[in-house]
């Protein structure tokens, strides 16, 4: 049986609005965050200390082992949709970090199979959240939720519809959730149906490998709008890939 027969739950949302009331984004952009002592500014890394910082900080809290695949980002002064460090900052003080890119990855698979559709749409409409840290004294304060709603915004105002990323523990999944992503459960497959003006674009599957741990799920939010172009979000078996 395929992927289409075994779909389940399938569920149709259209790629929300963008606009300052959207529950994804009410933290806001500039220092829209407020902690007791003081207001967390978030701001896309524009030259090479910035992004050493972040960079140091990722590997010091998430695991250098775990930064090894992911190639470090340049400065992005810019800011065009490119791999792209974001950092919280407390005054001047860097408390969290996040990446964030176009889901290059998996467009490339999709291209390597001939779904040449699939492949524009998580290319140029897909953001991969890649890592979020925050330093241990910030942790339960907020920090992450507003890295993870400001990295959907940054996506959002890039043309992205569709931002995913890959939860392995409980903590991580109580942060996407209050950030206002929804989680799968473990290990399922992901499933996009993207429709352009009443064209189908795009039907997407995402499974998980057979060693990823038992605990990883994906987590995904729709973060923008763009007239035509809506999205379903459904999920798939576990055993798809």
């Amino acid at each position: 049986m395929g992927l289409l027969e075994r779909l389940q739950n399938l569920f149709h949302v259209l790629a929300k609005s963008r606009s300052d009331d959207s529950d994804l984004f009410r933290a806001g952009v500039n220092g829209g965050l407020e902690e007791a002592d003081g207001t967390l500014r978030f701001a896309v890394a524009d030259d090479q200390m910035q992004v050493d910082m972040i960079w140091d900080l990722l590997a010091e809290q998430i695991g250098e082992r775990r930064n090894q695949h992911l190639p470090k980002p340049l400065p992005n002064p810019d800011d065009l949709f490119r791999p792209t460090l974001i950092g919280a900052w407390a005054e001047d003080r860097l408390v969290g970090g996040s990446c964030v890119m176009p889901d290059l990855e998996d467009s490339a698979y999709y291209a390597t199979v001939g779904q040449h559709d699939a492949a524009e749409f998580l290319a140029v409409r897909t953001a991969m959240i890649q890592r979020i840290a925050v330093i241990p004294e910030r942790r339960r304060m907020g920090v992450g939720v507003g890295l993870k709603r400001h990295c959907g915004l940054w996506a959002a105002q890039h043309g992205c519809v569709l931002v995913l990323s890959v939860v392995t523990n409980e903590a991580a999944a109580r942060m996407n959730e209050k950030a206002g992503y929804q989680v799968l459960p473990p290990l399922v497959t992901l499933v996009v149906e993207a429709v352009d003006h009443g064209r189908a674009v795009a039907f997407i599957g995402l499974p998980f490998d057979c060693e990823s741990p038992a605990c990883t799920r994906w987590a995904f939010g729709l973060v923008g709008h763009v007239d035509g172009l809506s999205v379903r979000i459904g999920m798939g078996g576990v055993d798809e890939g």
